[in-house]
């Protein structure tokens, strides 16, 4: 049984209307989650939203944002890019040879459309997000 989905107004924004997204939806909801982490390539750089499946009365699942983080990789010559993940990140954290720039829900649209507009993001992948992502793009609220 698929679920009908309703996008909140920041979530509307980030191209989530691919057969990829819907399937990950599906699945998430299927399996009972209330979170979902979705990743892609934008640009150069892997991007990951973290997304809230709110049952509504009307039977729908609303879907919101509740984050965004961007990785890449520690070698990365400093460009506009960069200065400006470091510029919004709540929290970078720096594991093997990668970075992470972790943003709350209020700095995610915003950095997407600097970061992404050219190209949109190829989103590829899908989770349950970690304990550690849902701490970090939610600012250390526990909204898990």
């Amino acid at each position: 049984m698929k679920s009908s989905y309703t996008l909140s107004s920041r979530a509307e924004k980030f191209n989530l209307k691919t057969p990829l997204v819907l399937s990950a939806l599906d699945t998430g909801v299927a399996l009972g989650w209330d979170l979902l982490e979705l990743c892609g390539e934008c640009e150069d750089l892997e991007l990951c939203l973290v997304l809230s499946l709110t049952p509504t009365h009307q039977g729908d699942i609303l879907v919101d944002v509740v984050g965004v983080h961007i990785q890449l990789d520690e070698n990365r010559l400093i460009d506009w890019k960069t200065t400006l993940l470091f510029k919004h990140a709540n929290y970078i954290v720096k594991e093997g040879g990668r970075v992470s720039f972790y943003m709350d829900k209020s700095r995610s649209l915003g950095v997407y459309y600097a970061i992404c507009s050219d190209s949109g993001v190829a989103w590829s992948t899908y989770r349950y997000p970690s304990s550690e992502v849902l701490a970090y793009v939610s600012g250390g609220d526990d909204q898990a």
